[in-house]
């Protein structure tokens, strides 16, 4: 989809109900990646840090091949890099399998930091 403004996607809210729309979801992911639209989703996402449901689905893009060269991927590896770091933890192999991944991007990570809280 087109969004000419933050406005016009915010009113697609991925949340509802305490429920996670993964199609309005992958529209933030992809949107994220551009400078019009980053500091407004990162601010919406940054209230979610702590939801395992969102943890999920963020690693479900990520690994999903359908999304393979997405924006929606870029977006899913730099949210995780941003979930609460207890969070992580509890998703120990999925970050431990996404960090091995070949295509640099697709790490939520980009050096080997998170290691020593991990």
């Amino acid at each position: 989809m087109y969004f000419k403004n933050w406005e016009e996607l915010r009113a697609l809210c991925p949340i509802e109900n305490g429920k996670w729309n993964r199609e309005v979801l992958y529209e933030y992911l992809v949107w994220c990646c551009y400078r019009d639209f980053s500091d407004a989703v990162n601010e919406f996402m940054a209230a979610y840090r702590k939801d395992e449901a969102l943890a999920d689905l963020l690693f479900d893009v990520l690994f999903n091949d359908d999304y393979d060269g997405s924006d929606s991927q870029m977006g899913a590896a730099y949210y995780i890099a941003r979930l609460d770091r207890e969070l992580l933890r509890k998703k120990k192999d999925l970050l431990l399998l996404a960090q091995q991944n070949e295509v640099e991007w697709k790490r939520p990570f980009h050096d080997e930091e998170y290691l020593s809280w991990l």
